[in-house]
This record gives C-alpha cells, sequence and structure tokens, in this order.
C-alpha cells in the first residue's frame, strides 16, 4: 500500500520543482525528501521524477500518481473535516496567511472576535504576499489566505482552491499636496502625471502590473522611483514628495495629512479582498469560524472603506 506522507512529498516536488523547496516546506531534510522519493519509486516500481536543468519534473508516470495524490489527500482532508463536525465547538490551531494591510487593519479584529466567541480555537499568523501564501495554502502549509484581485486580474485559479470575497477595497491615487495643486481633479487625472515619479510594488505583481497598465492606457511608461512590496513604504515616499502612488484604502488608513486621493478613474475602481482556503477542509468547524468572523469584520471594515473614499 502506498505511503501519504510519500505521496505528499511527492505532490510538493511537482508544484515546488526543487528538493531543498520541499525540505524547507515540510520541515525535513533535503536527504530526507529525496529518500522519501527513492522509497515511493520502489513501491510502484517505476521512475516518478527526472532532471530538468537545475529543477525536477515528474515523469508521466509521475504525473499520474500525483493526480491521484490530489483525490486521496483531499479525501483525507474531508474525513477530518466531517470527524471535526461532531465537536461541539471549533478548536484547534487556524494558520493564517496575509498580505501586509490586512494583517495591520482588519485582521487584529478577526482574532479578537475569535478570542471571544471561541477560546479553544488559536490563530497563527504569518505575512506573506499571495503569490507565495497561495501555493502554500494549496499544499496544507496554511489553512486560509487573505488574497486579492485587482480590475482585470483575477485571483489564480488552482486546484482545490476556493475563493470567498470579502470586501472591496477603493484603489485611490495617492499624492502629497504640492503635486496635488497641479492637478485638474476634472480631467484624466494619471494622464496628467507622466512626469511623476511612481512607486510600485515588486516586479510581476498583480498590483504592479495593473498600475503600468493604467498609465500605458493613457500614453506613457511610468518613471518608477520606488519598487517596494511594503505598501507603508510606497506611503512614506508619496508624503515626502518624491513618488505618486495607486494605494488601496487599507493602505491609506494612517496617511499623513498632507495626502491627497483621487479616484483612479471616472468609474471608481477597487480591488477585491478575498478570503481562500481548499475545499477539503472548508467545511472543517475550526475554518467555517474563522470565515464567519473573518466576513463580519469585512462587513464593519468594507462599510468603514466606503465612507472614507
Amino acid at each position: 500500500m502506498l505511503n501519504v506522507g510519500r505521496l505528499r512529498v511527492l505532490r510538493e516536488l511537482h508544484q515546488r520543482k526543487t528538493l531543498s523547496a520541499v525540505a524547507e516546506a515540510l520541515s525535513y531534510s533535503t536527504s530526507a525528501v529525496s529518500q522519501q522519493v527513492r522509497l515511493l519509486e520502489k513501491e510502484v516500481g517505476v521512475a516518478l521524477v527526472e532532471p530538468a536543468g537545475r529543477r525536477l519534473k515528474l515523469t508521466p508516470q509521475g504525473l499520474t500518481l500525483v493526480a491521484h495524490a490530489e483525490t486521496i489527500l483531499a479525501m483525507l482532508e474531508r474525513a477530518e473535516a466531517d470527524v471535526s463536525t461532531s465537536l461541539e465547538q471549533p478548536r484547534g490551531t487556524v494558520k493564517i496567511a496575509a498580505f501586509q494591510t490586512a494583517a495591520l487593519t482588519f485582521l487584529p479584529r478577526v482574532a479578537l472576535d475569535l478570542r471571544e466567541l471561541h477560546p479553544d480555537l488559536t490563530i497563527e499568523f504569518h505575512q506573506g504576499e499571495p503569490e507565495e501564501t497561495l501555493p502554500a495554502l494549496q499544499s496544507g502549509e496554511y489553512d486560509l489566505v487573505i488574497a486579492e484581485s485587482y480590475p482585470g486580474l483575477p485571483a489564480p485559479s488552482l486546484t482545490g482552491i476556493v475563493y470567498e470575497s470579502l470586501f472591496q477595497d477603493p484603489l485611490r491615487l495617492a499624492m502629497d499636496a504640492a503635486t496635488a495643486a497641479g492637478i485638474n481633479p476634472g480631467q484624466d487625472i494619471i494622464g496628467q502625471l507622466s512626469e511623476a515619479g511612481w512607486a510600485v510594488e515588486a516586479m510581476d505583481s498583480a498590483p504592479r502590473t495593473w498600475v503600468i497598465n493604467q498609465c500605458r492606457a493613457t500614453g506613457f511608461e511610468p518613471r518608477i522611483v520606488c519598487s517596494s512590496e511594503d505598501l507603508a513604504v510606497q506611503l512614506r515616499f508619496v508624503e515626502a514628495g518624491l513618488a505618486v502612488a495607486v494605494l488601496p484604502g487599507l493602505a491609506l488608513e494612517h496617511a499623513a495629512p498632507n495626502i491627497r486621493r483621487y479616484p483612479t478613474s471616472t468609474g471608481i475602481q477597487s480591488r477585491t479582498v478575498l478570503a481562500a482556503c481548499r475545499e477539503a477542509s472548508k467545511d472543517r468547524p475550526a475554518i467555517a469560524a474563522t470565515l464567519a468572523s473573518l466576513h463580519r469584520a469585512s462587513t464593519r471594515y468594507g462599510s468603514n472603506q466606503a465612507r472614507a473614499g
């Protein structure tokens, strides 16, 4: 009979491509990961992985086995969820990952809400961007992930992952008062900022792609003076008059008094803040309770953001 733990290692290898990445994700040594793969190959009697440059890829037989592994692991997680539903109160630990602005705003409310309603439930928080945390959710490293999608750039479709919309977070063109003094609010604002420096997120991120596309649509390539995943860093550049930026309402909650905010277009655009979880575990009482708390906090915060806009 195939070893479930080794099937999990194979799935991780399919997603992460290197032994060292799998070892880090599963808290194994690299040699232990290699040994698990070799033992699994011995069990099935065929090679499951092969070199692909500096990485590894699954053979056709490995791909067949990992497809079954996804089903088996999902069934095991559903079985655990079914057992958990017999408990009177949600309990255990929920590992939740979120980007910075969520961590600084509504997530503390969620933790306090759960502590009051479900004292046997513990939240373990990790900060990270969706590009990294969503694949980690898929592999079981996290139980819930707070993600985001931008207009025209939906959240990635991942096998076994489902999304729930929490709220709309308005996107604002942020600049200091001196820069804003030269802007005509009645005209296309982004088009008036072709000479400005821009603060954006890291290369290939969805927010950066969206900002660059907006600038190109008005006929110019933005001059980037700040590239940071940390929206607080971007905001500091804007407050100093060194850059303009498109920032969500969550990031502007504690902005300096000299910051001016404008809609990004004639129709106010927003990013969607999402909760992501594995479909196999969404009915687990601890996950369901956390999702319910996220929706409660988001309803209050989303209303505040709408008024602040």
